[in-house]
């Protein structure tokens, strides 16, 4: 089975918490991606720190793990039909009333654009908005 995480699940393996060892230990025979879109967030978070800008080995050694944990998903990119699948996405949660962030939207849109039905995360509320998309919290 096929389960695309998103950046709750990537940053709470990057801070080590057990929950994430336990859901993996659980489910070892799961393959897992995420989107180019949640490497984004992650560098987002890593090149916005103030604290990481003011202590350059901080920084260098948090940019390492990151990379080292990036290297262990199949990371899914955001092409035209990805991009055009989370237009649908988006634009039907906004004319009804229940837009959420764009950029979850294209990570819907590029995990059902790829056959991925399952999305890992602990942001229930705005993934579980969208049809074609069974969230799982951990």
């Amino acid at each position: 089975m096929m389960i695309l995480v998103d950046s709750t699940f990537l940053i709470d393996s990057l801070r080590k918490k057990p929950i994430v060892r336990e859901f993996l230990k659980t489910n070892p025979t799961e393959i897992l991606f995420t989107t180019e879109i949640n490497v984004f967030e992650l560098y987002l978070g890593l090149y916005s720190s103030k604290k990481l800008a003011k202590d350059l080995t901080l920084f260098e050694k948090r940019k390492k793990r990151l990379e080292e944990l990036i290297l262990k998903f199949q990371i899914l990119p955001l092409g035209r039909g990805e991009a055009i699948e989370a237009t649908k996405i988006l634009g039907k949660l906004y004319r009804t009333g229940n837009p959420i962030e764009f950029r979850d939207g294209l990570i819907a849109g590029i995990a059902i654009s790829n056959g991925i039905k399952k999305l890992l995360t602990r942001n229930v509320d705005h993934f579980d908005r969208i049809e074609g998309i069974e969230v799982l919290s951990y």
